[in-house]
């Protein structure tokens, strides 16, 4: 069991965010596989890209890491920006020497021992730290970039989409019953009782004085893990798996409608106006939004593939794409309600219908 103490200055500080490297770190953990995972990324497809790629040392980290992953390779992203990969694999190649060195080190104690082919011995870890410290790091941030452009920018869109609207459900479940109650939904192997954070573990560990905890939701991860810092330089970083689209919620009963648990409530709504082309004035006045909040979630499902935009003169008009039509679980055209109201094109213009909902979203 891992348990950890939550202060009330942490608990007011705990935050979600999202980190392209927290996602590859999630995916390249030499985790057991678990049920929540949401976007396959088998663990086959993970060995041969970095075999086909010839990624020798994210290889050979992935054979040895037993425990401590080094820390500098998966920095997080702040929450007042865009998750942006350039800067985080800049900010691996730019760790000073001295840090890569400390969290090696402390890696390499806790490493499983060396695996052989019929090639012979496979690069160890300790073989690229001779090259030292700085190389080593510029080398982990090259093969990063590497390996996400190969195995997790196709499936980025919906990545996004699906952490997003995890986060922003979330947010709706604090609004309404709290933190703690957050925390005991994340995982089942996940509970917050008077105070203390416990995760299941077949390791004991007890950890204090932590000065903040960052959630990273994550539609890739097999199972949770979580980064705790040894030197306490940095608060905690767990990473949890979104919700399968037909896995359970601990906080929720009964099944979600199919749009609603992918993309959240906002969204799924504004999606479900947009049969016919409408303007992010029209749909502002329709969903009573206001109109940089429309333009802000249209900007998310333009970035998923779930809407397209024309202009026409001076107007830009939104619609569903095919891909969005099958989220939304219609045909092409059907906006699945009653008619009320005009559209632009002179036809009735019809109102959907979205129930509220209380499910995780998933990918």
């Amino acid at each position: 069991m891992i348990n950890i103490a939550v202060s009330a200055d942490m608990l007011a500080a705990t935050r979600f965010a999202v980190s392209p490297l927290m996602q590859a770190g999630a995916v390249l953990h030499p985790h057991r596989p678990h049920a929540l995972s949401t976007v396959s990324v088998p663990r086959q497809q993970v060995d041969a890209v970095l075999q086909e790629r010839q990624l020798p040392l994210l290889s050979a980290l992935r054979r040895e890491i037993s425990g401590y992953a080094p820390d500098f390779m998966t920095p997080g992203t702040a929450t007042d920006r865009t998750p942006d990969l350039e800067a985080e694999l800049h900010q691996v190649a730019a760790t000073s020497a001295r840090v890569v060195a400390r969290q090696m080190d402390r890696m390499l104690r806790t490493a499983r021992p060396q695996g052989k082919t019929s090639a012979g011995e496979l690069p160890g870890v300790r073989s690229f730290l001779e090259r030292g410290e700085r190389a080593f790091a510029q080398q982990v941030a090259d093969e990063l970039d590497a390996f996400w452009r190969q195995s997790l920018a196709p499936l980025w869109p919906s990545v996004v989409a699906g952490v997003e609207a995890d986060i922003e459900h979330r947010a709706r479940r604090i609004a309404r019953s709290g933190l703690s109650a957050v925390l005991n939904s994340l995982h089942q192997d996940i509970a917050y009782r008077s105070g203390t954070l416990h995760l299941a573990s077949e390791h004991r560990i007890e950890v204090s004085g932590t000065t903040d905890l960052t959630l990273f939701p994550s539609a890739v991860a097999h199972s949770w893990l979580i980064s705790v810092d040894p030197w306490q330089e940095r608060g905690i970083y767990l990473i949890y798996p979104t919700r399968g689209a037909l896995g359970p919620d601990r906080m929720t009963e009964g099944a979600d409608p199919p749009m609603g648990s992918v993309l959240g409530h906002s969204r799924s709504t504004l999606l479900a106006g947009l049969a016919l082309p409408r303007t992010t004035t029209q749909l502002a006045d329709r969903h009573h939004l206001s109109p940089s909040t429309v333009s802000y979630h249209l900007s998310h499902l333009l970035h998923a593939g779930l809407v397209s935009r024309v202009r026409e003169r001076n107007r830009v008009y939104y619609r569903r794409t095919a891909h969005g039509e099958r989220i939304c679980g219609r045909e092409a055209g059907d906006d699945g309600a009653s008619w009320a109201g005009e559209g632009r094109t002179g036809r009735p213009e019809r109102k959907p219908v979205v129930a509220d909902h209380e499910g995780v979203v998933s990918a």
